[in-house]
């Protein structure tokens, strides 16, 4: 049972994986999204000081949401043939 349970999720990561360039632009939209109201919010708040400004966490979640999609779009074209490299090299 295990193993069957193994298959389906390996090919749930594939059908994920094929869909890896319609999730990255969903992914660049969401992020998009998230700054514009984020500053938004900041620029709003500047003009009235009765409303609160946004989180430090938000700003710190939305910094590593972008930092991780930069690494997913750097990878296949950059990353990867250049760790590729180093690993055949070093057998």
């Amino acid at each position: 049972m295990a193993l069957s349970l193994a298959g389906l999720s390996f090919a749930g990561a594939a059908l994920i994986a094929g869909m890896r360039g319609w999730l990255t632009v969903l992914a660049v939209v969401a992020l998009l999204a998230g700054w514009m109201l984020h500053w938004r919010r900041l620029r709003m708040c500047r003009r009235e000081d009765a409303c609160r400004r946004p989180s430090r966490l938000a700003a710190g979640l939305l910094v590593a949401a972008t930092v991780l999609v930069m690494l997913s779009l750097a990878w296949q074209p950059l990353i990867e043939p250049w760790i590729l490299l180093r690993l055949a090299a070093g057998q």
